[in-house]
């Protein structure tokens, strides 16, 4: 009998200390893996590269034409660098589980720089084809400069640079409209007229008209001689 009511006075205390321990609280609604975007979609994508190192998609438009050749170039070596790896891996009837990470490593990094490669392609199309940039050569050299530093540069620096190009020129006509010393006006010479000329010229026409006769002297000193 003791035995029996001591285990019933133990189970009766491990049932009173369960009953204290209060509520159970409320589980928290699970939200939808949707909600929370994985990493992997918002990371932006980039490319590692033997002679520009780190290099973003979004940093392409502010390459020049050659560097955005090169960084092809070198993307394209990436690309057949990883392809051959996978053949080899592909070619083995059974991978350690070291090689199978290698494996998903070297797939996902062949997707990364094939969208890298198409985003260069993009570029480059766009410059040859962008019809704003041939209207505006067609204008003027300082209008086709302006587009392409639209498209190359930066939103805030380009609008810090514009804002700065205007300020200059509304401060050149105020500059320029400040009233300069009139240069001083010479007063006319005054023009001399030789009288003499047309005297001469009066007297040529006579003396042409009045020949001149030499006749000999009649002195008695001649008859002498």
């Amino acid at each position: 009998m003791s035995l029996n009511g001591s285990l019933l006075n133990a189970s009766t205390r491990i049932t009173r200390r369960r009953s204290s321990a209060g509520p159970i609280p409320p589980n928290r609604p699970l939200r939808p893996r949707d909600a929370y975007p994985s990493r992997s979609s918002v990371r932006p994508t980039f490319l590692t590269l033997r002679d520009h190192g780190k290099v973003f998609v979004a940093d392409l438009p502010r390459l020049s034409d050659g560097q955005l050749a090169h960084v092809g170039k070198e993307a394209r070596e990436v690309l057949e660098s990883i392809s051959r790896r996978l053949e080899e891996l592909d070619q083995q009837l059974q991978l350690s589980p070291q090689e199978q990470e290698t494996r998903i490593r070297a797939a996902t990094k062949r997707d990364v720089t094939e969208r890298f490669i198409r985003a260069v392609e993009e570029e480059q199309e766009q410059r040859r084809t962008n019809p704003a940039l041939k209207a505006a050569a067609g204008e003027s050299l300082a209008r086709a400069f302006l587009e392409i530093a639209r498209h190359r540069l930066p939103g805030a620096t380009f609008d810090s640079l514009l804002q700065e190009a205007l300020t200059a020129c509304d401060e050149g006509p105020a500059a320029a409209e400040e009233p300069a010393a009139p240069p001083a006006l010479e007063a006319p010479r005054p023009r001399l007229v030789s009288l003499s000329r047309p005297a001469e010229a009066a007297e040529a026409p006579e003396r042409e008209r009045m020949p001149v006769v030499l006749t000999p002297d009649p002195s008695p000193q001649m008859g002498l001689a």
